[in-house]
């Protein structure tokens, strides 16, 4: 089968019928039966029957279309990371950050970034660890920014600062002040844990050790933990960076004594080296978290005597 065959294979057994095929591909259906057919005379045996009216795959046409799925989805990759190719222009940069970042700290550094290079253009993609992978390979980004990634021989990492685990809770519910908050402190509250596959939630497990603080509700997302905290229901363990985004006047954010930290890096495909302008922006993205550590989530009142350099 030639990879005209394979594609039209592929549409008209997923469909289920030579009309829905045609349309799924832009084609006639006399021209998608012309191709089943001469598929069918190159392999030497029916791939598709007629039982009452209706178009059913035979038992081989099963067992080819498992090897052909793979075979397709590899060639949408293909096509996908053209796509990307042609689009990747010197003024376009196009990264993935897991979500936590997305809501607070890439933001600020985008909106710094082009009131420098204000012709630069952004394509910015909320992924998870478990999507960088394909997102790289199929030249949808550019680069990714994470933590606790795994080594890969294909990809080339950037330092790019420490970030910080800490607690996230309604003003009040702690009746003593302070910045920071002990495991002893949080074994006497109702904690919001994380559910493991969350990017810190490992991070955070061991850290705390064998007598970790057994939480009283566990989620399987940072913002659904932060959600929990804004209504009362306890505190949440998330990272420094999702706090950025939720700290106001209802809550408040005091990292973990002893501290917990992970290491935020961004990954690229080594043999696709970064461009100028995207290692200027991690340069810029290094600094924003220098800064950050300088001025961890701060109470409203206090904003207007914090001075952002830009």
């Amino acid at each position: 089968m030639n990879l005209r065959q394979i594609e039209v294979f592929h549409a008209v057994y997923s469909v289920g019928s030579i009309s829905g095929a045609s349309r799924l591909l832009n084609v006639s259906q006399p021209s998608v039966s012309k191709v089943i057919r001469h598929a069918e005379s190159r392999l030497g045996f029916p791939l598709f029957k007629l039982v009452k009216g209706r178009l059913m795959a035979t038992q081989e046409s099963h067992v080819l279309f498992r090897e052909v799925d793979d075979l397709h989805a590899r060639i949408d990759t293909f096509q996908r990371t053209a796509r990307n190719l042609r689009s990747s222009l010197a003024g376009k940069i196009r990264m993935g950050v897991l979500p936590s970042l997305a809501l607070s700290i890439t933001p600020e550094v985008v909106a710094r970034f082009r009131r420098r290079l204000p012709g630069i253009a952004f394509d910015v993609s909320a992924i998870h660890h478990d999507r960088f992978r394909d997102a790289l390979v199929s030249r949808e980004c550019d680069f990714v920014i994470g933590h606790h990634l795994l080594p890969d021989p294909e990809f080339a990492s950037v330092p790019l600062g420490l970030g910080h685990v800490g607690a996230l809770f309604k003003r009040g519910l702690l009746p003593v002040p302070g910045t920071t908050i002990s495991l002893r402190d949080l074994q006497r509250q109702d904690v919001i844990g994380l559910a493991p596959g969350v990017a810190i939630a490992d991070l955070v497990s061991t850290e705390t050790g064998p007598e970790a603080v057994q939480p009283a509700i566990v989620v399987h997302s940072v913002y659904i933990a932060a959600g929990m905290a804004r209504h009362g229901a306890g505190i949440a363990l998330v990272d420094e960076f999702t706090a950025r985004g939720f700290v106001d006047s209802e809550l408040e954010f005091r990292l973990l004594a002893p501290e917990v930290t992970f290491e935020l890096k961004a990954l690229h495909l080594i043999e696709q080296p970064l461009s100028r302008l995207a290692r200027s922006f991690l340069d810029l993205q290094r600094l924003v978290m220098r800064e950050s550590i300088a001025t961890p989530p701060i109470e409203p009142e206090s904003v207007a005597e914090v001075q952002v350099v830009t």
